[in-house]
């Protein structure tokens, strides 16, 4: 495979001008070191903060920041905090009430439909940004990280056709899947209809990277979230295009948001352009078949990105290719430490999938 060259330096030359733009607009009080601490844990463990960027970009300054910046989950620094970040699933780490003069910013990368805290309105109230997964958030940080470019098996080496990974089996997804696995075959590796063994270890899946590496010989993907919330995409979307596995999606339109630039348009077969599971299975029988029409989903592997200039000043730019996440925060922190007075509250009003689901079993 190979990149195009002009690509590549037109991109460094967007993201210099992104951080010239930025370097502009600091003036003489945005000069003193900001440093924001991440209050509570993440889950049961406390934040690796500045660890590798490209593994795990969610606790990142980076070195070169356009004014002094720090993260640290080291709470004995609080009195050089200018802000402090709360995890949304562990609401009981709520920092004393003697630092409500700081800058509170609340982090998920969870869905309402299974985060509380998100529906709550007393909770929401107390924060003044929110870094989410959501690209209308004050700092979007979706587990859907940019996809690697590596080249795909080609088309004749893929020995597997349909593959999927759950876990937890989640209503609408579960019974979708079922039902199209009475129609074409799906090699099910999660607890979840699992029918193949190989990447769950103890009850328990195994590294991202070995999903990954397993995907690469399956011509699709089943990646289905556990909810149909605005903008909720994981890092099961990531895996499957950067192993050059065709993801089937079964999601928020708001990815549409993400698949616009770079040659990504054409990359996913979404289920709700099929009238029913059966439909599906029909259509991913013959495209399985057909080297030339599979290979349009994969041409930005081919081709590369193709990102225009626009891209750039996107949120999904922004998070993708642009300054790392708590060096945004940090900029934004100095210029506007009040920040909004209070965040609205996210019940995930997404469209009632399961209603279309049942709908299409009763024509079963």
């Amino acid at each position: 495979m190979t990149v195009n060259n002009n690509e590549t330096n037109f991109r460094d030359e967007s993201k210099d001008l992104t951080k010239r733009e930025q370097s502009d607009e600091i003036n003489e009080s945005m000069t003193r070191k900001v440093v924001i601490l991440y209050w509570t844990k993440v889950y049961k463990g406390t934040p690796k903060v500045n660890s590798n960027p490209d593994a795990w970009p969610f606790f990142y300054a980076g070195n070169n920041c356009p004014i002094p910046c720090e993260l640290t989950a080291d709470k004995k620094r609080v009195e050089e905090a200018s802000a402090l970040v709360v995890h949304s699933r562990n609401t009981h780490e709520i920092p004393p009430k003697i630092y409500q003069n700081l800058t509170w910013i609340l982090h998920t990368n969870e869905n309402p439909r299974f985060t509380p805290s998100l529906r709550d309105p007393n909770f929401m109230k107390q924060f003044n940004y929110l870094a989410s997964y959501r690209l209308d958030s004050d700092f979007p940080c979706p587990e859907f990280v940019k996809p690697i470019l590596e080249p795909p098996v080609p088309f004749a080496q893929k020995n597997g056709l349909i593959i999927a990974v759950f876990s937890h089996c989640e209503r609408v997804r579960t019974r979708y899947l079922a039902e199209l696995m009475k129609y074409i075959k799906v090699d099910s590796y999660g607890r979840c209809l699992g029918n193949k063994h190989g990447l769950m270890r103890n009850g328990k899946k195994t590294s991202r990277h070995s999903v990954t590496e397993t995907q690469r010989n399956y011509k699709f993907s089943i990646v289905f979230p556990n909810a149909d919330c605005d903008f909720y995409m994981t890092e099961k979307i990531y895996s499957a295009l950067s192993a050059g596995s065709v993801p089937i999606w079964l999601g928020t339109d708001g990815i549409d948001e993400v698949l616009r630039w770079g040659n990504l348009k054409h990359s996913i077969i979404k289920v709700k352009n099929f009238s029913s599971p059966k439909a599906l299975a029909e259509y991913l029988a013959k495209l399985a078949k057909n080297e030339t029409e599979y290979n349009k989903y994969l041409k930005w592997k081919f081709e590369g990105f193709q990102f225009p200039k626009e891209y750039y000043k996107s949120a999904i730019g922004q998070w993708w290719d642009g300054i790392p996440l708590y060096c945004r925060i940090c900029l934004k922190v100095s210029q506007d430490p009040q920040g909004r007075n209070g965040l609205p509250v996210d019940r995930c009003d997404g469209p009632d999938q399961i209603r279309t689901i049942e709908k299409w079993l009763q024509k079963v």
